[in-house]
């Protein structure tokens, strides 16, 4: 099991092009655009859950474009606390959709969790929290993305970094939605129990572009 107490001493090629980051809005690039260049072609289709000791991993399938580039969904992952902070705020949870497509390329789209009313969408991923680390077991649900960010602004910040977890992989592509996903604090509070701490530490900008793509304008 990951040791998030113990940070310093995770193996990793050195880069300062790291990920979790501090959002400042008064420090990105702002761009206007009509509609966030990410689209979901299908809706996410998943068949298992692996229980990674202070993490649940959702495997399943379904395609995502970006910039005329598809990308197969790889497997969903939480973090509680959320990872990236936005103008000095955490939220209680973030949600990570991974995707890679054919040649190799990684884009993680994060989903910060703000606690209101029942989620009904998200129900299933927050229903388990008896497993045994390494435990697989079948998972077999289908989200459909439009209806979840259904109403909702596609604002997002993008940025260059890596993953959050070893090998901490570098050239990830990440898109932070402005907006937050709903859910009851009961929900959270059945993850929250088995699983919380799982968040690495904030890393240096060093540097980086960050663009929010405004639909507001």
């Amino acid at each position: 099991m990951l040791d998030y107490q113990q940070q310093d001493s995770w193996e990793f090629a050195p880069s300062l092009l790291q990920s979790p980051i501090a959002i400042k809005t008064n420090q990105v690039e702002q761009k206007a655009v009509e509609r966030t260049p990410l689209a979901f072609l299908t809706d996410y289709v998943f068949d298992s859950v692996i229980c990674k000791g202070n993490n649940l991993q959702f495997n399943g399938s379904g395609k995502m474009q970006l910039n005329k580039r598809v990308f197969e969904f790889q497997q969903l992952h939480f973090h509680i606390p959320a990872e990236h902070i936005l103008d000095d705020r955490t939220y209680p949870m973030e949600w990570h959709f991974v995707h890679q497509n054919v040649i190799g390329q990684t884009v993680v789209v994060a989903f910060f969790v703000e606690i209101g009313r029942n989620n009904a969408l998200l129900q299933p991923f927050y229903a388990i929290n008896k497993m045994k680390e390494n435990q697989q077991q079948k998972f077999d649900y289908r989200l459909p993305m439009t209806k979840l960010l259904k109403g909702k602004k596609q604002n997002a910040y993008n940025y260059l970094g890596s993953l959050t977890t070893p090998p901490l992989s570098r050239g990830v592509e990440w898109w932070v939605f402005q907006e937050p996903l709903i859910i009851s604090e009961d929900q959270l509070n059945v993850l929250q129990i088995s699983f919380s701490g799982n968040a690495r530490e904030k890393q240096k900008i060093a540097g980086r572009k960050i663009v929010f793509y405004n639909t507001d304008f």
